[in-house]
């Protein structure tokens, strides 16, 4: 290698490492808790007018924490801000950025040795994994190419089934339409190895199909694997004014902005679009919603974080569906099966009375589709949006059994096994 080859290598190498200075290395972690209704009150009002303190979790009520994350002069305008409205003021983590993984090793560790469902994994090694057990699994598995993303990336649902032609009931399960919360992905991914592996899983598929969408936001979700700076990244990656995204998850075509949004294209969080379904993921979503109605009898779309179980509705927490009694039964039921294999409980009730938020895609399902069952599923508690990657390997199998338990009622209530065997034949 000449001299200037060796210069440019070294310059290379500095200037990735330059790239990919982590502007969250100094950021704190704090967590701000109201302990009574005037409190609550004060700390959904919090605000920073300069948008350097970024909120990863509202409180959803008393005792509930306000997740910020500080950075280092902002620290006395939070603490400020928390004694002049009596709330509970604590440092949960310091150094916050320092918990993220260097995206650069991840997919040079993947690349010897190919993919692992119990890790995180880039979007194109998900597509190549699926082509794969498409290939291996003829018999059950077939990919359906739904269409591109903003910035062009291929998305495709994982069809499941013993017997395409049956007219089986469709489970249908969306993972990540929020960028950042990496944890969904790899259950979607986790659920599909379990149902097309696992020996048992002839019962899980036994008159029920899986239609399974591993990413729903791409874009956004290779955004926050690029860069320690883009790891809290959360909409998608479309071009609104001048600034980026939209929150997939208050873009949908039921009671759409009505509550719990933005109108403003450059807010980070829960800005809603121009207008219902202005992204194509969620059109995308919705037209496999729209084109299985007549079968999609359950419904999931998975998230991060805090242990949560939600139905609707998420527009309003002053009303409930006449069916909530039945959403919350199976709800509870699927909580119950992952404590018993030492999971954490979920925190079952309506998405609205957790706080309200409209343009959901569990309303959507359920308001205008007609999807009987329909829920978000928040994963995991603790670590906020950046779930260590060695603890996937207890959780997701704990995760699946509550899966096991939705596959359950939707047989026994809806499965034509169930009701061929009380038919009536005539010769």
């Amino acid at each position: 290698m000449s001299w200037i080859s060796l210069v440019l290598s070294i310059l290379g190498l500095w200037s990735n490492v330059r790239c990919d200075v982590n502007k969250y290395e100094n950021y704190t972690l704090i967590r701000l808790f109201p302990e009574t209704t005037s409190q609550l009150e004060n700390i959904t009002r919090f605000e920073d007018v300069d948008n350097q303190v970024e909120i990863l979790k509202q409180s959803r009520g008393i005792n509930d924490s306000l997740d910020l994350i500080v950075p280092p002069n902002k620290l006395d305008y939070v603490q400020s801000y928390a004694q002049n409205t009596n709330l509970t003021y604590e440092i949960k983590r310091r150094n916050y950025g320092r918990s993220f993984e260097s995206p650069e090793r991840v997919p040079r560790r993947r690349l010897l040795r190919g993919l692992n469902v119990l890790e995180y994994n880039s979007h194109a090694a998900i597509q190549d994994y699926l082509d794969t057990v498409a290939k291996r699994h003829p018999d059950l598995v077939r990919l359906q190419v739904l269409g591109t993303s903003y910035q062009g990336r291929v998305m495709r649902l994982v069809k499941i089934s013993t017997n395409p032609s049956a007219g089986n009931p469709i489970i249908f399960i969306d993972a990540g339409i929020h960028a950042r919360e990496w944890v969904a992905p790899a259950m979607a991914l986790y659920v599909i190895h379990r149902l097309i592996n696992d020996p048992e899983a002839k019962n899980d598929l036994n008159g029920v199909d899986w239609y399974i969408l591993p990413v729903v936001n791409p874009d956004g979700y290779e955004y926050t694997r690029n860069s320690r700076n883009n790891r809290l990244w959360r909409k998608t990656r479309s071009k609104h004014a001048n600034c980026y995204g939209v929150d997939g998850n208050r873009n949908y075509g039921f009671k759409w902005a009505v509550s719990g949004v933005s109108y403003n294209p450059c807010n980070k969080e829960t800005y809603a679009g121009p207008e219902p379904f202005s992204e194509p993921e969620t059109q995308i979503v919705r037209n496999v919603m729209m084109e299985n109605a007549k079968r999609m009898k359950l419904y999931v779309s998975i998230h991060s974080y805090g242990q949560y179980l939600v139905y609707p509705w998420g527009y309003t927490g002053d009303i409930l569906p006449k069916e909530w009694k039945k959403l919350d039964s199976l709800a509870r039921a699927v909580s119950d099966a992952i404590q018993r294999v030492g999971g954490q409980p979920f925190k079952v009730m309506s998405a609205g009375k957790w706080y309200p938020a409209a343009g959901g895609s569990d309303d959507f399902a359920f308001g205008a589709v007609g999807v009987p069952y329909s829920y978000t599923m928040e994963l995991t508690d603790g670590y906020e949006f950046v779930y260590p990657e060695p603890l996937l390997r207890k959780v997701l199998p704990q995760f699946y059994e509550g899966f096991r338990v939705m596959g359950n009622q939707i047989r026994k209530e809806f499965s034509n096994i169930r009701n061929r065997r009380f038919a009536v034949y005539r010769f």
